[in-house]
């Protein structure tokens, strides 16, 4: 049976189309969500296991979690498209990210990362207040990005590292005009958002990379000025934990209803491990920033 791969995780899918599946999750719009699967012949390391049942739009039948053993989903449904059925993209996101920390790796998800020249910095932010917007003007100046939207991470060797991540970027074509930036584009939605696929700008990135600061963002265009503090305390379990179990919990609504799976000691294990973390080498690196776009960018870059 052929599986769907990343790190050394596995998902196995049993279904009739398989590379037709796999070739609808390489597409421009699966993979502002989804990191970058490999399609394998066969899983040395299954970690779950879906039977898809062809159908029309999408639906999961049952699902069984194990601690010990493989998770189980049986769904029906057709392929993943943009604005048709765009359901079994974060599905698949989901049962990726539980796999994911049953092997010791966590998806940040509202997340993006970003190489400073010599620092490697996290954003992270909830819906809508200004990431992506930051990410284009770091995009503008030529610093790279490792992850847009979903970024997956490890503890490793005292630190954070980002090992895997979306690298397809949707930002406000305003900030052309607003900040007088040049960004590209591969694409636009339908909404009138600019689509920037970064694995054509720059395919070379290595992970992995050791985050050197965090920053949790609040933005917006009618925002002026720059300023920060640092995030201390019970604020910082809660705020992290948010990122981390955000996929995990459904959090992030796909209809008919996004999954709720289970926190259990492999998945704990793993939270308990970037919280600790958090607590221990990012005490004095974390900050939430307030203010305009490109003021918080600049910030960012003097920091």
């Amino acid at each position: 049976m052929a599986g769907l791969s990343l790190l050394n995780t596995c998902i196995k899918v049993v279904h009739d189309r398989i590379r037709d599946l796999h070739s609808s999750l390489t597409t421009e719009f699966a993979r502002r969500y989804l990191p970058r699967l490999d399609l394998v012949d066969q899983c040395i390391n299954t970690n779950s296991v879906v039977y898809w049942v062809n159908g029309s739009g999408f639906q999961v039948l049952s699902e069984l979690y194990s601690s010990i053993s493989e998770d189980q989903y049986v769904v029906v449904g057709d392929l993943p498209y943009p604005y048709i059925n765009e359901s079994p993209v974060f599905f698949l996101l989901q049962v990726l990210a539980r796999s994911l920390a049953r092997n010791g790796y966590v998806v940040l998800t509202d997340s993006v990362s970003i190489n400073l020249g010599s620092r490697n910095v996290l954003l992270l932010g909830y819906p809508h207040t200004g990431k992506s917007t930051i990410t284009a003007l770091a995009v503008s100046r030529g610093f790279k990005v490792y992850s847009t939207e979903n970024t997956v991470v490890k503890v490793e060797n005292g630190g954070l590292e980002i090992v895997a991540g979306t690298r397809v970027l949707v930002y406000d074509p305003r900030i052309r005009d607003l900040f007088r930036v040049r960004v590209e584009s591969t694409s636009r939605t339908k909404h009138g958002y600019e689509v920037l696929d970064l694995e054509l700008l720059n395919s070379d990135l290595k992970y992995p990379a050791v985050v050197d600061e965090v920053y949790l963002i609040y933005t917006s265009f009618n925002s002026r000025g720059f300023s920060g503090q640092p995030v201390k305390g019970r604020k910082v379990d809660k705020t992290i934990w948010y990122f981390a179990t955000s996929l995990l919990k459904g959090l992030d609504y796909y209809s008919p209803r996004p999954l709720d799976t289970p926190i259990d000691e492999p998945v704990l294990r793993t939270l308990k491990q970037l919280l600790a973390l958090f607590r221990e080498k990012y005490n004095d690196k974390f900050h939430e920033v307030f203010g305009s776009p490109i003021e918080v960018f600049e910030g960012l870059i003097k920091s």
